[in-house]
This record gives C-alpha cells, structure tokens and sequence, in this order.
C-alpha cells in the first residue's frame, strides 16, 4: 500500500510544469538512497545468513558425533549442538535479536538424523525508507550418521621415545608424546563411540609395537603349531611350571618375525617366494613356517666396549667383558631359578636351550687352560677342560662335543637380579625423566609390549579407554629401536584374517574397515650394545647374525626393514576388501620415512609435531570413518 502511494506521487510530481528543480531533485533522491540503502541490506542480510548456515552446518555435525548421549552433562548431544552453533553464530550477531535454535533427533531405517533449525531478525537500516523494519531469516542443517559396521585396528609406537616432550601446547602445559598419544587415541574412540558407552556396529582392535609384538599366544589359542618351542621357554616342561606372569621365566607371547629372505629386492608389488614376513598368511597353515618365540638370552653386557677376540680380555672374568653396566641396557642379565646359587644344577629350563646357547656363547672365552678348570665355567660331562680350539658344538645339529654349564661359577655371580614378569609400566611415557619411566628389563621378556587386542565388536567404551590406552600402553625404556614393520605386519593380520581371529559382526553388510597407524619416528635400531652386536636383538633376531642382508651394516638394515614394510602395505592394499589406512606421523621429519609412509597411505598421511596437531589428526580420521556427512 504503502509504495503505491509513494508511485501516485512521484507521476503528480512529474506532471506538475510549475515546480522547481530544488524539489524534483528531492524526489528523485528517495528511491536513489532507497537503492542504496536495500544493496547494503541485501549484503547484511546475505553475511547474516552464511554465518547462521556456518553455525547449523557445526551445530548438526556436532550434534550428530553425540547422538547417543543425552545425559545433560557437556557432552550432551543437544549441549554439543548449541555450543557449536553459538561457537559460530553469537547472540546478536550483527544486531539480530529473537534468535530461536531448534534441534531435532530421529532415527529412520536404522540411519540417525540430526537436523538444527535457527532462524532471527535484522533489523533493516536503509530499506526502512521503502517500509521494511526488519527480516526473518532462517536455515537449516540435517547431517545423517549410517551405523554401517566398521572394524578399525590401531597400531600405536611403545618405542621409549615416547617419553620425550612436545613443545608447550596454547594452555602452557608440558606433555610427553605418550600421554599426548593417549588423550588424542581417547578422543579418537569417542567420536568413533558418538559419545556413548556403547556401539554394537563398532569393532576395535589395537596393537603395541617397538621392536616386536606380542601376538603369540593369540596364534596358538588357534593352532598350536603356529609357533615353535624353546626349551626352557615355551615348551611344555616351562609351561608345567605355570605361565607368565605367574612362571617369571615362561614365554609372554612376543615373537620375532615370520621367516624370510634377505636382501629383499625394490619391487613394491611383489614379495619374494620365501617372505613370509610380508603376507597375509600365518604361522603354521600351509607352506607357511612356524613363528620363533623373541627371547633375550641372560648375559653380561659390559662396561667397556673392550676386545671382545682378545684372549686376555675374555679370559679374565673380572674384565669389563664380563661386568654389567648400571646404564641402559645394562640389566639384561637376569637370574634363572632361585635355586641356582645353592648348586641346582638340573632343572629342565637349565639344560637346554636358549639358556645353554647364551651361556656357552658368553663364557667359552674363559677357559684359558687345563690347570684352571676348576673355574671354568663350561666344561665337559664329566668336569674336564673343554678346550675352544678344539672343541665344539653346533646347536643347529646338536652335534660335537657335549657340555656341561657349572652356573655356580659364572663370574659375578652375587650381582645377577631375579627375573621379574616384565609388564610394561602404564606410567611409562607420563614424563621425560628416565627413571620415573623405566620398565625393568631384567626378564627373557625384555622389550616385550603387552598383548594385542584382536578385532571385536560390542565392547564398551571404557574397556579401550581405561584398559587398552591407558594401561596396556607405556613408552617401553630402556629401549633398543623402532621397527615399524612389526606394528603394521600384524596390525594387517588381526584386522583381515577374521577366518582365523572371528569377530561377530551384528548386520549381514559387510564392514567398512581401517588401519590407523602412529608412530614418532623413522626405522632405527642401536646396531650394537655397548660394542657387541651379538647382544643386539631385534624383531628379525640376533644382529651379530645378518638376518635381513649378507653384510653387517646398520643402513642396509634398515632399507631392508622399510621394503618390508613397503611390500606389507602392498599386500594390505591388494586385499578383496582393503582397509584404508592412515598414518599419524608425530615430530617425524626424515624424508625417507615420510615417502615410504604416503606410498602406504597416499593422501592419508598426518604430519604433526605438537599436543593439537596430534589431536586434531586423530579426530579428523575418526570423524571420517563414523559416515558422518551433511545431507542438507
């Protein structure tokens, strides 16, 4: 009504020949100040409603990650969505008042959907002149969350590493990069969770890694041939003495890796005939060789690095050969049997190997003569002199002259420590300070992670937060390298081979499935221990013994390792149903680790170096893979 009065007057106006120009200039500036004035508006009107669409878009998605909890505290799916639509759009923004926020939560052919309506009015500033106070504006968001099944496996570094810190987050605080892995992998889980207890279509896993995994015992529940047994270790006469932890000397289930070959050749796609080491295939089922048990043998690691072929060093045993250290590694000589110091001499652990192996290895070199033999700590059957130049034993063929091992005459013999059942200290990462971290190591189980967690469906929240990532983790130190083969090695398996470790998959779909991996590191491993390579052990076994190339150098080793770990992400990536996989990278900068980790994971890749980086990674891979996404 209002602008057809103001139209009748301006044709009056124009038909009128007696006015002047001071009032044709004036009605004409009208609809001049109210073009101007509605573009400026429009703009108002348009910022106003990006941002409010900006706030229900945050609103929805936030809304959506917590669609289980309606608890009223924080986390609650209708705080999460005013708290992230207020986030982007605060009350009188741009001056608009009687904002009104609505969200809704419905679930429809087993799909929920979280819609946010707002809506608010603007008070216009120019059109008032055409009439126009004000304008209603609203948008509106619905993001859409399939709890399609999803099977993830998390491979996280245990490497001692992990106890240094990160730089000072926004807040000023100090953490470790373990406690940092721990907070980001909780966060992970609970957007995986949607903020709930519980989430019957999830199914986690996780594996701990350093320079092994321990997964043997999850490889004999299924076949009990999968591994192979070490007298005195893992054989049935240990295990009659009760298991670990209970028996300190039984086997924790860590292994070494699967048989294989060396010199592995550059061929991303194609694993030589004989690397079992980089297949889906396990231990124990067709041509597929049984898994070795890792063992740290008892032995003396000594103060200096010596002559260890010196005739004088090594047939004194006073010598720093033959003295431990009080320094990392240096508690790797651990006591077998209590007994021991009061002459029991036969017990079955005792007298086969891998004990016998060490201690001939480590104290042949101190029978220098026939008249010392009366301390000697190898000699024959029957109490004489085994004399080095002549003879021998093979412990591949059990052939040569046969020994005897008199422990009670081991050099030293009041400084040996007992054997302790070697769990990872969950406080293991929580500071820098070495020996607030320290794991003790004086175990045949030293360096051992704790046990993975197969692939599983339906458990609770709490179980992967407070017993998994909070416990079962911990920066092992001392420590001796980081191989990431292993991690991701057996990080494939337990996530594919479901014929093997089942899971029960509540729908008849078949399951979207990752593997998320985090390190902090490159490929390293001290290639010697004080100066002796053949007391460096690693998940391929003994250095001194060349298991990855025909020559003793630490660089090719360590091309060895990453082709393996190459070729493993081959075989993942040609899987029926491949997982996809992400890599979080935390402070890692070599150039070659980085390549090799986006040829595993192109486009997946996470390069973080502080506490928020590393969280921020975590959360966007797990808000992808929960099928969160906007609809409208």
């Amino acid at each position: 009504m209002r602008s057809k009065g103001l139209r009748t007057f301006l044709r009056q106006l124009a038909d009128d020949r007696h006015g002047a120009a001071l009032p044709i200039l004036a009605a004409f500036t009208i609809p001049a100040i109210g073009a101007i004035g509605t573009g400026i508006d429009t703009a108002r009107i348009y910022m106003v409603r990006s941002q409010m669409q900006a706030g229900v878009d945050a609103a929805a998605l936030a809304g959506a990650r917590a669609f289980a909890v309606t608890d009223k505290s924080a986390k609650d799916r209708t705080k999460q969505v005013e708290a992230y639509f207020y986030g982007n759009f605060p009350q009188g923004y741009m001056h608009s008042q009687s904002l009104v926020l609505t969200p809704t939560f419905s679930t429809k052919n087993n799909i929920h959907v979280t819609t946010v309506e707002a809506e608010a009015d603007l008070p216009m500033t120019f059109m008032r002149v055409l009439g126009f106070d004000k304008q209603r504006i609203r948008t509106v968001a619905r993001a859409e969350l399939q709890p399609r099944p999803l099977e993830v496996m998390v491979v996280l570094d245990n490497t001692g590493s992990m106890k240094a810190n990160l730089p000072r987050d926004a807040n000023g605080v100090v953490k470790t990069r373990m406690t940092a892995t721990k907070d980001a992998a909780k966060s992970f889980v609970d957007i995986l969770y949607q903020g709930a207890g519980t989430r019957q279509e999830l199914a986690l896993g996780f594996v701990m890694y350093d320079i092994t995994v321990n997964v043997g015992h999850l490889l004999t529940k299924w076949r009990s041939s999968s591994v192979r047994q070490l007298a005195g270790f893992n054989d049935s006469a240990t295990q009659a003495r009760g298991p670990w932890p209970g028996n300190r000397l039984a086997w924790k289930g860590c292994v070494l890796a699967d048989d294989t070959v060396r010199n592995m050749n550059a061929t991303y796609s194609q694993p030589e005939p004989g690397a079992w080491d980089v297949v889906r295939s396990l231990p124990g089922e067709g041509g597929h060789p049984p898994i070795t048990p890792y063992f740290i043998p008892p032995f003396w690691v000594p103060q200096t690095s010596g002559n260890s072929a010196s005739s004088a060093v090594m047939a004194n045993p006073n010598s720093g050969f033959y003295k431990i250290s009080n320094v990392e590694p240096g508690y790797n000589l651990y006591q077998l049997d209590q007994t021991l110091a009061n002459g029991g001499l036969n017990q079955a652990s005792m007298a086969s190997s891998p004990y016998r192996e060490a201690f001939y290895r480590y104290y042949i070199g101190l029978n220098d003569s026939a008249s010392s033999v009366f301390n000697d700590v190898i000699t024959r059957v029957d109490g004489s002199f085994y004399n080095p130049q002549t003879d021998s034993w093979n412990f591949d063929t059990s052939r040569g002259t046969p020994f005897r091992i008199n422990y009670d005459r081991i050099p030293n013999f009041a400084a040996w420590k007992a054997a302790t059942t070697y769990s990872v200290n969950p406080k293991g990462g929580s500071t820098s300070s070495g020996s607030q971290n320290m794991t003790d190591p004086p175990s045949p189980n030293w360096q051992c992670p704790e046990e993975a967690e197969p692939i599983a469906y339906g458990k609770p929240k709490s179980y992967w937060i407070d017993n998994v990532i909070e416990r079962k983790n911990g920066a092992i130190y001392p420590a001796n390298g980081t191989l990431h083969h292993a991690g991701l090695l057996w990080g494939y398996r337990l996530l594919v081979r479901d014929d093997v470790f089942p899971r029960s998959n509540p729908t008849s779909e078949e399951a979207k499935r990752a593997l998320v991996f985090m390190t902090d590191g490159e490929t390293a491993l001290g290639e010697s221990q004080n100066g002796y390579t053949d007391r460096t052990f690693t998940f391929y076994g003994n250095y001194a013994d060349n298991p990855l190339t025909t020559t003793q150098n630490g660089g090719a080793f360590r091309t060895q390792s990453e082709r393996r770990f190459a070729k493993t992400c081959a075989s993942l990536q040609a899987e029926k149903n491949p997982p996809k996989v992400y890599i979080i990278a935390l402070t890692t900068t070599d150039t070659n680790t980085l390549a090799m980790f986006e040829r595993c994971a192109p486009g997946r890749v996470y390069r973080t170096s502080d506490t928020a980086s590393l969280k921020s990674a975590f959360d966007d891979v797990a808000t992808e893979l929960v099928d969160l996404h906007l609809t409208k």
